[in-house]
């Protein structure tokens, strides 16, 4: 087996294949992928725009973002496919997102839907009934080729790495992917979009879940399917009662807006006990710890143990890393002690490890 070492790259130049390959470039409609099926189309690849229809309606991957990703490719002139991907979308993705609010996890849909969908139900059908041998996406993020092993590095626009999003892919399905803006930062994106008079140029980008709609929201969303159970919120260090809620899927570890109570100080959510139906409610101070488990690692690059006593992790998008000593467990999981405290350690959310360098994506589970 490979062992990392744990060193800088000597170069962070990102892969391309070699230009005999055909490249089916996962399209949601947006400025980001539309911009990579358009670099591909430029330098030469035979190129094909594939989107998935997730889902019936108001998701915007599946209205105005499916009709977009075909237009831009009548404007480049490439082929565009549409999967029915429904069905499968809602027992993999939708399903268990509701599941996970109602046991007291709070998830990360786009992650799981990176694996399963784009990595997974997209990347066969376009391998096997395409006849295509690479996939594209327009996540900010490197792919650097080092000897036989494919890393992930972080992208020239460190404001827009998403690297946190790939610790689920493998080695093999890295062997077969290309990042095309790992080089660009989001100006020259949007500039390459207007200079090729992309119609999504101007496009506004969304951060929200696709298949929650701004206007409903992620409690009006789990409303739909979750019934209201009145429960008590309980002042986490007297166990005094300070409330009511309406059900534990309403609240996620961390969370402040919505409380509705009045306090001296801020409250925060800092623990959901989904038997009995009841929200704690603390201080700030109270929702920091050192440790955590993970469960369904996935190591990226191959890695020892010991490499992890002096790697870097994080457990939100958004946030820095931090140095944190992991140890492997039995049955995929892992352990993981940070040097520094850590806010809102959250069930079901990522943590995500990077090389001592800050630079290399080694892995990543779901935090139990």
């Amino acid at each position: 087996m490979t062992i990392l070492t744990l060193e800088k790259s000597k170069t962070l130049e990102n892969y391309w294949p070699s230009m005999d390959s055909k490249i089916a470039v996962c399209m949601s409609g947006g400025v980001d992928s539309s911009v990579s099926a358009y670099l591909l189309n430029k330098k030469g690849y035979k190129t094909i725009g594939l989107t998935g229809w997730l889902i019936k309606g108001a998701g915007r991957c599946c209205d105005n973002g499916m009709v977009d990703a075909a237009k831009i490719c009548e404007q480049i002139g490439v082929n565009h496919i549409s999967k029915d991907l429904r069905v499968f979308f809602r027992k993999e993705i939708v399903d268990p997102f509701i599941n996970s609010y109602q046991t007291g996890y709070t998830p990360i849909p786009c992650i799981t839907c990176n694996n399963t969908i784009k990595w997974g139900s997209l990347m066969q059908y376009a391998f096997g009934e395409l006849g295509c041998d690479h996939i594209a996406t327009g996540h900010y993020a490197r792919l650097i080729k080092e000897n036989d092993l494919y890393k992930v590095v972080r992208p020239k626009d460190l404001k827009k790495d998403q690297t946190f999003m790939l610790w689920g892919l493998t080695q093999e399905v890295l062997s077969k992917t290309v990042f095309p803006l790992g080089d660009l930062i989001k100006g020259e994106v949007r500039e390459v979009a207007k200079e090729g008079n992309l119609i999504v140029a101007d496009k506004e980008e969304s951060q929200d879940i696709c298949f929650v709609s701004e206007k409903e929201g992620t409690q009006g969303f789990l409303s739909k399917f979750l019934e209201s159970k009145e429960g008590y919120v309980i002042e986490n260090k007297t166990g005094k009662i300070l409330g009511v809620h309406q059900g534990t899927h309403n609240y996620t570890i961390g969370q402040r807006k919505g409380m509705g109570i009045a306090y001296s100080e801020p409250l925060y959510v800092v623990e959901l006990d989904i038997e009995n139906n009841i929200v704690y409610a603390g201080t700030k101070d109270e929702l920091e710890g050192y440790e955590l488990v993970a469960k369904d690692v996935n190591w990226v690059i191959p890695v020892e143990e010991k490499f992890l006593k002096s790697a870097r992790a994080k457990i939100r998008y958004n946030s820095k890393t931090y140095p944190a000593k992991v140890t492997m467990l039995e049955d995929n999981k892992v352990k993981v002690i940070f040097d520094e405290p850590q806010s809102a350690i959250t069930p079901g959310q990522a943590c995500v490890f990077y090389d001592e360098a800050d630079q290399t994506l080694l892995g990543g589970g779901w935090i139990v």
